[in-house]
């Protein structure tokens, strides 16, 4: 839709030449809080770009500009959904459970996390497939695993591996470092906690909204180290080992929630829903400076400058 105003020109790609819209030009707008040529919008309800472009120039033909100004480059990620379709979006990426463990395992989308019933001290002799997730995602930092579908259910305190299927239908399990002895090689980790995925902690602030590093040092109130020896992988300093037990993460995990005093999470659905909400408040050019400014966007994108960016001051 915006790009249908760009100019075309042609690339030579050997013997072949490809017509493209030259995105390399570009029009930025750099004074949209000015009252006297802006007005601020709210975009109603199931609200498209044309229907708005209606409401105030009575014309569809100006929703290209709409999102000019707003710089909304991506309709389907950039515009304001309805909250019918921002409701099943949040099904679709929110849903699901927050599964949290020690150890740092090498997993990715598509692999399974399974109850261990039993082992030998470092690898699983035996498990429960009736109580598995697919993995949709793995957040190492915050050693949290984004489970979906699968069947049975899973408590905070068991034991769990992870696999991954082979091209010939059968699975693998992965093995990684142990958690709490460097060195040693296992196949399955604690299962600390788990919470619905989008109540999960997107970062943690204290009481004035500073936000904090997950694994700064606190005092665990008496609870029991993991290990005097467990370790971390600090994405500043990958081979310095710390001790994990003492970290606000742990705490957080290892207490099924429990935070300290002045300490508090923001979750994925509220961080998620204020990014949502901040897209529905737009800026809308007066319609008495619409015919100088089209005319004037149109002049710079029909120049000769290639891979310009214009600015529109007003």
């Amino acid at each position: 839709m915006l790009f249908k105003n760009y100019p075309q020109i042609n690339y030579n790609f050997g013997n072949r030449s490809v017509t493209l819209v030259d995105i390399f030009k570009n029009i930025s707008f750099t004074n949209t809080d000015n009252n006297l040529a802006f007005d601020e919008y709210m975009i109603q309800d199931g609200e498209t770009a044309e229907d708005v472009s209606l409401k105030f120039y009575g014309t569809t033909s100006y929703a290209w500009l709409v999102l000019l100004v707003n710089n909304k480059i991506d309709i389907k990620k950039d515009w304001y959904i309805s909250t019918e379709e921002y409701a099943l979006y949040k099904e679709n990426t929110l849903g699901g459970v927050a599964m949290y463990v020690p150890a740092l395992p090498n997993i990715q989308q598509g692999d399974i996390i399974v109850k261990v019933l039993d082992n030998d001290g470092s690898f699983s002799t035996q498990i429960d497939n009736t109580v598995y997730r697919h993995i949709a995602s793995f957040d190492p930092y915050l050693r949290k695993i984004r489970g979906i579908s699968g069947a049975g259910e899973f408590v905070s305190g068991d034991l769990v591996l992870f696999a991954r299927k082979n091209n010939d239908g059968s699975v693998t399990p992965i093995q990684f470092a142990n958690q709490s002895q460097q060195g040693y090689i296992t196949d399955f980790t604690n299962l600390y906690f788990i919470e619905s995925y989008a109540d999960s902690p997107v970062y943690f602030i204290t009481g004035n909204d500073v936000i904090l590093n997950p694994y700064i040092d606190i005092v665990n109130g008496g609870t029991a180290a993991i290990s005097s020896n467990a370790t971390y992988v600090d994405s500043t300093s990958p081979e310095q080992p710390n001790n994990f037990a003492n970290t606000l993460l742990y705490n957080y995990t290892y207490n099924t929630g429990a935070l300290p005093t002045n300490v508090s999470k923001v979750n994925i659905a509220s961080e998620d829903y204020n990014k949502y909400i901040q897209k529905q408040k737009i800026k809308i050019l007066k319609r008495e400076l619409l015919t100088s400014v089209v005319s004037a966007i149109q002049t710079a994108l029909n120049g000769d400058n290639v891979g310009k960016i214009f600015k529109v001051e007003l």
